[in-house]
């Protein structure tokens, strides 16, 4: 059995207008601090509309049910050039954007300009 975690991705008044290459919305297992987040499940849009202040739909399907006890975490990167890695212009989360357990709808995660 599969879940599906969706919501938006909010730009700052300071985003740029235009398109980005790739928007990456990673759900992250956050659990433990000393080792290494690992990737749940991602979702990548491509040739996405970018606008000061928008927003970005995103849903994400994740394989297998997410463990009651572990806590889970959104990480988003607004690729604007398409390059793969983060540069200045792109958009990236802000803050730890947490999955609240049992929450599969209406997440909300907020990035901020490099």
């Amino acid at each position: 059995m599969s879940s599906v975690l969706s919501g938006i991705v909010t730009l700052p008044p300071d985003a740029p207008a235009g398109r980005a290459a790739r928007v990456v919305v990673e759900v992250r297992n956050v659990s433990r601090s000393d080792t290494p987040e690992s990737i749940v499940a991602a979702q990548v849009l491509t040739d996405v509309p970018l606008s000061p202040g928008g927003h970005v739909p995103f849903s994400v399907t994740v394989p297998g049910e997410l463990l009651p006890d572990d806590n889970y975490g959104l990480r988003v990167h607004v690729d604007v050039s398409g390059s793969g890695v983060m540069e200045s212009g792109d958009l990236v989360s802000a803050e730890a954007n947490p999955v609240p357990a049992g929450s599969t709808a209406g997440l909300i995660a907020p990035v901020a300009l490099v």
